[in-house]
Formats: structure tokens, sequence, C-alpha cells
């Protein structure tokens, strides 16, 4: 074999598995999740905006870039982290490439600012998640209480001194 074969082999192997993880990447998000646009902020005029999917797991958040092959989320944002700001109409500029049926609304996540153009039940499923989010403030965690399963034997709901025990002291 020489040498341009091995590269020309190469490349098409590169290429191929650039394909597969593309179709691979756009056969699983399309059904799944909502379609919307994000851009961060701040922007100039109306660049920056990307088309994609949010997906939600849990208190996480993951948008999927359309045009990328990386297997994994683009962005990954926090419950806790997000804060619902404003939203606004899209400028005549945006209305050339975001739907008629798309509102914006900016918000804020870990500081960064972000605007989402999505339906209005994609919005409205946003808000409630963020919403519904237990604040951080509120939430507060018995130290104790974790000091107490962290030292008792591993699948037991037993106390960890055994003579408590009542079947070991034979009552």
């Amino acid at each position: 074999m020489s040498v341009v074969s091995v590269i020309l082999w190469l490349l098409a192997i590169i290429a191929i598995l650039f394909i597969f993880f593309a179709a691979m990447r756009f056969f699983t998000l399309r059904s799944r999740g909502a379609s919307v646009l994000m851009r961060k902020l701040p922007a100039k005029g109306y660049h920056g905006w990307r088309h994609g999917v949010l997906r939600y797991k849990g208190d996480t958040v993951d948008f999927y870039k359309l045009r990328s092959v990386w297997p994994m989320a683009d962005h990954s944002f926090s419950r806790l982290d997000i804060e619902l700001l404003d939203s606004r109409p899209a400028t005549d500029g945006e209305a050339a490439f975001i739907s008629k049926d798309y509102l914006i609304f900016c918000f804020s996540a870990a500081g960064k600012g972000y605007e989402l153009a999505c339906t209005q039940r994609a919005m409205m499923a946003f808000g409630a998640w963020v919403e519904a989010s237990p604040s951080q403030r509120k939430e507060q965690i018995d130290f104790r209480r974790l000091r107490e399963r962290a030292t008792r034997p591993r699948g037991s709901n037993m106390p960890y001194d055994p003579s408590t025990w009542s079947s070991y002291n034979g009552k």
C-alpha cells in the first residue's frame, strides 16, 4: 500500500464516522424534546441564533444544536441556576428565519444571558419546569441525618449500634 492510499483510507474512515455520528444524533434527537432556537447574549442584530432541541433530565435541561455531531449536549442548564427575565417580539430581521408561531424570551443561567425562541407550549413547559424547582435558600441540609445514614451498614435501615437491635437482644 502506498502512503496516498493509506491517507485516502483514513480520510474515508473519518468521513464515515462523521456521517454516522451526525445521523445518530439527528435521528435520536429529532423526535425527542422541544424544537427551539437559542443564542447567547449579548448578541448584535439577529446573529447567533442556533437551531436545536431542549431535553429535560431531572433538574437539568440540555440544549443540543441541530448542526453538531458532538454526542453530548452543547449546553446544559441547572434548574436552580435559571432565572426567567422577560419576553419580546421578534424583530423584522429575525422574522425571516424564526417561525411566526415562536415567542422569544430571555433567561439567565449561572450569570450568563440567553434568548430562547420556541412555541408557546414549549415556553410554558420551560417556565413551569423552572418555577417548580425548590428555592436554593429553602433547601436545608440536615447534616446530623446525613452523618447517621453514612455510618450505618449498607442496605440496613437499622441503627448502627447492634445492642439496640431487638433481634440481637432476644426481645
